[in-house]
Parts: C-alpha cells; sequence; structure tokens
C-alpha cells in the first residue's frame, strides 16, 4: 500500500498476526462443519445423548464461519477495505458459536474462543491503520 508521500505503509504486526489466526479459526470450524455432515465428532455427550438435534444447520453454519474467516484472512494480507469489518463479524459468530461446544468439549471452546477474542484485539488495536492507508 502507499500513502500519499509516496512512502510504502508497512502492515502493522497485529494486522498480520490476526489474518494468521483466522486461517487457524478457519481450519478449525471446517473440521467441525466436516464432523457435523458426517454426523460424528464431539456432538454427543458423555452418556451418549446428542448436543445437537440438527447436524446439518450447524455444519452450514460451521461452514459460512470458516469461509468468512478465510476471505477476511486474505483480504487482510493484501490490505483491503473490508477486512476489518469481516475480521470482526467472523471473530464475533466464531466465538459465540463456540459458546454452545462448552458442555461436550471445554477445552477445545475455551481455546477457539481465546483466539477469536485475540483476532478482535489484533484488530482493534491498530484500527487507525485501516483509515490512514
Amino acid at each position: 500500500m502507499e500513502r500519499s508521500g509516496g512512502m510504502l505503509a508497512r502492515r502493522p504486526g497485529m494486522f498480520t498476526f490476526a489474518a494468521v489466526i483466522m486461517f487457524l479459526v478457519a481450519g478449525f470450524e471446517a473440521l467441525s462443519a466436516i464432523l457435523a455432515f458426517a454426523g460424528t465428532g464431539w456432538w454427543a455427550t458423555a452418556s451418549g445423548d446428542l448436543v445437537y438435534a440438527n447436524l446439518v444447520f450447524w455444519g452450514i453454519l460451521d461452514l459460512l464461519i470458516a469461509l468468512i474467516a478465510l476471505y477476511a484472512g486474505i483480504d487482510l494480507l493484501r490490505g483491503g477495505a473490508f477486512d476489518v469489518v469481516m475480521g470482526y463479524l467472523f471473530a464475533g459468530l466464531g466465538a459465540i458459536r463456540w459458546l454452545f461446544v462448552i458442555p461436550v468439549a471445554p477445552i477445545l471452546s475455551v481455546v477457539v474462543i481465546a483466539l477469536c477474542v485475540m483476532v478482535i484485539y489484533g484488530l482493534a488495536k491498530h484500527s487507525d491503520y485501516v483509515g490512514s492507508a
């Protein structure tokens, strides 16, 4: 990206960090979608009850969140203007979505929620960069 003076503007490191975390969580979401479509995975409690009755809905939701994360990460690395909005959307939806999985997979849920919060922090820390670039 070039600024008006012709100097090259460097992307803050936290933006790159947020993009990499988006790719990581997109992988978790895609894996979760595949497991939901297959009807297996961590969707059953210790007593054998299913947490969700409609696994196809959750698979589609996970797939959409993964696609948003992938798009936002790629756009963030390219320096696009829409990347921060998509990043916030992804991180918010991802964190809320994984709150529903806490009863079945508490450690994985907490890790993914923490990664989503780190994305929000990385985007918010240098939000002035988007307006100046």
